[in-house]
């Protein structure tokens, strides 16, 4: 997807990202770095009711990527993995 923001990649060769095989890392990472034009482009290569598929599926999100999304797609709190999974370690646990 050459129409998102070069900074979205400044850890990874953008030529290496397939759109489909790496949608819901693309997704989460325009959802908590991107432009709202990099939002825009999501919506108009996978549609709402795909970005709705993917982004429930996320494993954890900013709390602003997390309310957005509450809000555009129109769903609860609990609809959402990122709401509803626990992490597996407390940090007092890992430190």
């Amino acid at each position: 997807m050459t129409s998102l923001s070069e900074h979205l990649f400044w850890d990874v060769d953008r030529s290496t990202i397939d759109p489909e095989k790496h949608a819901a890392w693309l997704v989460k990472r325009v959802l908590e770095y991107g432009r709202w034009s990099d939002w825009q482009a999501l919506v108009g290569q996978y549609g709402k009711p795909r970005l709705a598929k993917i982004v429930v599926t996320i494993r954890s999100l900013q709390p602003r990527a997390f309310a957005f999304c509450q809000a555009w797609f129109q769903l609860p709190p609990t609809a959402f993995r990122c709401s509803t999974s626990t992490p597996s370690r407390t940090p007092s646990e890992i430190y």
